[in-house]
């Protein structure tokens, strides 16, 4: 019961903050990348604080020496709607791929559209072309571009799933690859309104240099997040009992 109550409030300072930092910085942001991603980061620090004091969950960034200072492909494991908002933390300039649906949401899309790169699942190879020109442009001014290779929300034990997109985006920018393991979902699963008490961790993994094969980049990718994931599942498991 308590776990639903605090999850209840938090999901009240999740709004609260979002139209309170949105409309405050919507008229800089309009204009400004710099301006957006400074209220996007301030709005994901509020939900730090939150899911701490509100629900009891710490949040850890680990391996902060494998991110680049310029351009990389940042493949991160995807558990949690979190996984979305933290990184805006700890990357220092992220260009997000995101689905073009979120671009509709109130104010949200206003600040998705200054700092991602959105993509239509639906769109097939004229999608793929779209993307890899706005990341390209992105990994030309220095950005870190964010993708999850699994494309959706997975379990936290679930193998990656190594889709096309990673793979295409690795091939085609010809950038360093960043793995980032995380455990999220015990704390936040998917999209869901329950937010269970815990340590979340999102720990950066040794980049993965460019010029690999299809096969072996992805074996690399997989060698890389899944023992990594595991491991932080565990420790995750053993903070909540």
């Amino acid at each position: 019961m308590m776990t639903f109550i605090r999850s209840a409030l938090y999901a009240f300072w999740f709004y609260l903050t979002m139209v309170l930092f949105g409309l405050i910085c919507l008229p800089v942001s309009l204009f400004s990348r710099g301006a957006a991603m400074s209220a996007i980061r301030m709005w994901a620090g509020a939900q730090r604080l939150g899911l701490r004091f509100i629900c009891g969950i710490r949040t850890e960034f680990r391996g902060m020496e494998h991110l680049p200072k310029g351009a990389g492909l940042i493949a991160m494991k995807h558990q949690s709607t979190y996984d979305t908002i933290a990184p805006f933390l700890f990357i220092h300039n992220p260009g997000y791929i995101l689905k073009r649906e979120l671009l509709k949401l109130p104010i949200f899309g206003t600040y998705a559209s200054r700092v991602g790169i959105p993509i239509d699942r639906a769109g097939g190879a004229k999608t793929m072309k779209l993307m890899l020109a706005a990341a390209r442009k992105g990994a030309e001014a220095g950005q870190q571009i964010v993708i999850f290779p699994e494309g959706t929300r997975q379990l936290p034990d679930t193998p990656t799933d190594v889709k096309p997109g990673v793979i295409f985006m690795y091939k085609e920018l010809d950038i360093p690859c960043v793995p980032v393991a995380l455990n999220t979902g015990l704390c936040w699963q998917g999209s869901g309104f329950i937010r269970k008490p815990g340590h979340i961790v999102f720990e950066v993994l040794k980049p993965i240099e460019p010029g690999l094969k299809r096969a072996e980049f992805t074996q690399r990718l997989k060698d890389a997040l899944d023992p990594a994931t595991a491991r932080l599942v565990v420790e995750g498991r053993a903070a909540q009992r």
